[in-house]
């Protein structure tokens, strides 16, 4: 049973019964979650999915279901009934036809709202308040959760639905399919608010190169270097850049759909970290920098070829359903610092000073165990404190956690019949993040490996196998990136890298949208990439064709 929540826990005999299929969230794991986030997006992040196409009325899905298995996250479609469909079929289409107006007004609209939001949860001096005034503002850090989640899945299944009508299109029309180049081309060269991140990491690179501080970065241990840096002007001014940088970025942490890792704030050593690796190397720019007038003016040319090919009395529909699929897109980048990043940061941190109450009152033994607490726990405590013991319970959850982390690695990356995952696919645009059918075998194509999408372009490198982005500090030259899957975490490193491989992941993951703005091939929804390759060995990476070769 999943951290004492029954409802969560994944039921072979009825789920297997009730659904196709369920894929493991290979984008999110492992590790496995900790107790507090399964409650809280179990309790909310299931309810937005859900949110989403019933505001919608998508009349072919209800959205995802989840499932807690051996510490595995599993993930598939209620698919609606045929009856459904027609019910829902004219709404939809009117509430789409308003979207399709202007489909990039809405994300601007909805993260307007997110931004008033976590200005009321973000940034509190948490030691100031009192334990009932602390108390109150973690449950309205949970609470601005569930909004979040309401928002966040409206705008995606909207603006997926938009992708999905394109790609539909696309083939119709033009037989190009989403694991085409021209795909590609059609939905890279644009700007999101995360992307700033790696262009302030290789500022601080590039400046602490030009003001002779390369050496420093490169012989200092991260914990000691800013105390070195303060001993010169040079020095100072670097960390004067450096702390701006950390007002915009430090709700930062390595995992997004987790609390269990420490934010920039908590830990500089991790930003320092990033620098560190970028001065390294030499990187002074982001790539995205370089690349983005490249992809876009290759975009714009392939939006005109294109519009003349298709038929003049779809050519307006293709065009508003173009320009859905591209905010799609930006959007599936965009959203992650206002939906996973900075709220999850809120609920981490305001945990975290319960958590230290509690052990100066000898509840738990320190404050990091209140994440073992699930969210009603932790605010039920809050006040009545001396009267409660909770180390038991956290000693529980621990070794349930234990256990959990040592199946890491054995979980089956489909449960029921894999064969349906493109029905699901089908029926629910959103599904495509976390999952779609490789377009061959690998003995179809002669290949190693073959995915469901990939980032133009071939590159050879050597492979590093990472589990977690926990990992990243393993990363050296000439690196292919082998992993699971991608989140928000992992995006600095992408400015190293010479190319990326996915077990999950689908036309709309994050490895996929950000590897094409780097302009750095990919392979992502191998299945198994992590299982066959080994750290150290030579591949080379094809995102034209989808398909990896191991070649040692």
């Amino acid at each position: 049973m999943p951290y004492d929540r029954p409802l969560y826990d994944f039921n072979e005999e009825v789920d297997l019964k009730n659904y196709k299929a369920w894929v493991l969230g290979a984008m999110w794991y492992p590790p496995p979650w900790c107790p507090l986030f399964v409650d809280i997006w179990y309790t909310y992040g299931k309810y937005g999915m859900q949110y989403g196409p019933e505001m919608l009325s998508d009349p072919r899905t209800h959205g995802w279901d989840w499932r807690f298995n051996k510490g595995g996250f599993y993930l598939t479609v209620i698919e609606t009934t045929e009856e459904e469909k027609k019910l829902r079929e004219k709404d939809w289409r009117e509430k789409m036809r308003v979207i399709l107006e202007d489909p990039w007004a809405m994300w601007t609209k909805q993260k307007a709202e997110l931004k008033e939001g976590i200005d009321k949860v973000w940034g509190v001096d948490l030691k100031a308040l009192s334990d009932i005034e602390l108390c109150d503002h973690f449950m309205e850090s949970c609470h601005f959760i569930k909004r979040v989640a309401e928002i966040h899945f409206y705008c995606m299944y909207a603006l997926g639905q938009g992708n999905i009508q394109f790609r539909r299109m696309l083939k119709q029309l033009l037989n190009i399919n989403p694991e085409d180049v021209e795909y590609s081309q059609l939905n890279s060269g644009f700007d999101n608010d995360f992307m700033k991140l790696a262009q302030r990491l290789s500022e601080l690179s590039s400046m602490a190169i030009n003001s002779g501080l390369e050496g420093t970065f490169k012989e200092t241990e991260p914990e000691e270097l800013l105390s070195k840096l303060e001993a010169n002007d040079k020095g100072k001014q670097w960390i004067d850049k450096f702390n701006e940088m950390m007002n915009e970025f430090g709700w930062m942490r390595v995992r997004f759909l987790e609390i269990n890792t420490p934010t920039w704030l908590e830990d500089n050593t991790l930003p320092l970290r990033e620098i560190q690796r970028y001065i390294k190397q030499g990187i002074v720019s982001a790539s995205t920098d370089e690349v983005r007038p490249q992809l876009e003016s290759r975009r714009k040319a392939l939006e005109e070829q294109l519009l003349k090919d298709v038929p003049s009395e779809e050519r307006e529909v293709f065009k508003k359903l173009m320009e859905c699929s591209q905010a799609s897109h930006v959007f599936s980048e965009d959203h992650t610092i206002y939906v996973e990043g900075i709220p999850f940061s809120a609920v981490r941190l305001s945990a975290l000073e319960l958590g230290r109450r509690f052990t100066e009152k000898g509840m738990i033994d320190e404050p990091e165990d209140a994440l073992f607490l699930n969210h009603d726990e932790i605010f039920h405590t809050g006040i009545i404190k001396q009267r409660c013991d909770l180390g038991s319970l956290v000693e529980k959850r621990k070794q349930e956690y234990s256990d959990y982390r040592k199946l890491e690695g054995t979980l089956p990356f489909f449960l029921g019949d894999p064969t349906k995952i493109s029905e699901l696919v089908e029926a629910d645009v959103i599904f495509s993040v976390a999952a779609a059918q490789p377009i061959a075998t690998p003995e179809e194509v002669g290949a190693s490996l073959v995915g469901c999408a990939g980032s133009p372009g071939v590159v050879e490198g050597t492979a590093y196998v990472l589990m977690s982005d926990t990992e990243m500090d393993t990363i050296g030259p000439d690196a292919i990136l082998v992993a699971p899957g991608t989140t928000p975490g992992w995006t600095p490193i992408f400015n190293v890298i010479k190319g990326i491989i996915t077990d999950g992941g689908g036309y709309l993951s994050h490895a996929l949208i950000v590897a094409r703005e780097f302009g750095i091939p990919g392979v992502v929804g191998t299945q198994e990439a992590t299982r066959k390759i080994k750290t150290g060995q030579r591949v080379r990476v094809d995102g034209n064709t989808c398909q990896v070769h191991i070649l040692d």
